[in-house]
């Protein structure tokens, strides 16, 4: 329907830059059948050829969305029980926790593995590398500007 919105929009658009012009044309797609019958049919055919173009892609993006909407339909019904299968923890087992007991446990073990890293590069690497890893994770740069 987006599309269908910008078209309108840019329909709109050009007429009110060239108002004479679409004036002149919407006299001649009026009077055109009365006065030069040949032209008047083909400019009305050409008309009517683009309002069923217009209805046909509506009509095919309206059925496309019914379809993925029964589709989405389905397969959040098959699980109904637990996370639904579009989120990012879908295959995830969390063995009857909550939420908040699961973003606890993994700060937990972030946090462990974290004190295990900053012992392991204080005690196993010499002083100048712990020194350029600290500095890169751990301080703040302030920052002001220059005009």
């Amino acid at each position: 329907m987006i599309y269908l919105k910008i078209v309108f929009f840019a329909i709109l658009a050009f007429i009110e830059r060239n108002p004479k012009l679409c004036i002149v044309l919407a006299l001649l797609a009026i009077f055109a059948p009365v006065v030069f019958k040949f032209v008047g049919w083909i400019i009305l055919g050409i008309i009517a050829l683009a309002i069923v173009v217009m209805g046909v892609i509506a009509w095919r993006m309206r059925t496309m969305q019914r379809r993925v909407e029964r589709e989405f339909q389905s397969h959040t019904s098959s699980n109904a029980g637990g996370f639904s299968g579009f989120s990012g923890f879908g295959n995830m087992n969390t063995g009857g926790m909550t939420l908040e007991e699961l973003v606890r446990q993994m700060q937990a073990q972030a946090n462990a593995q974290k004190q295990t890293n900053n012992n392991s590069s204080t005690n196993g690497a010499n002083s100048s590398t712990s020194r350029v890893r600290d500095s890169r994770n751990d301080d703040y740069v302030d920052f002001e500007e220059i005009k």
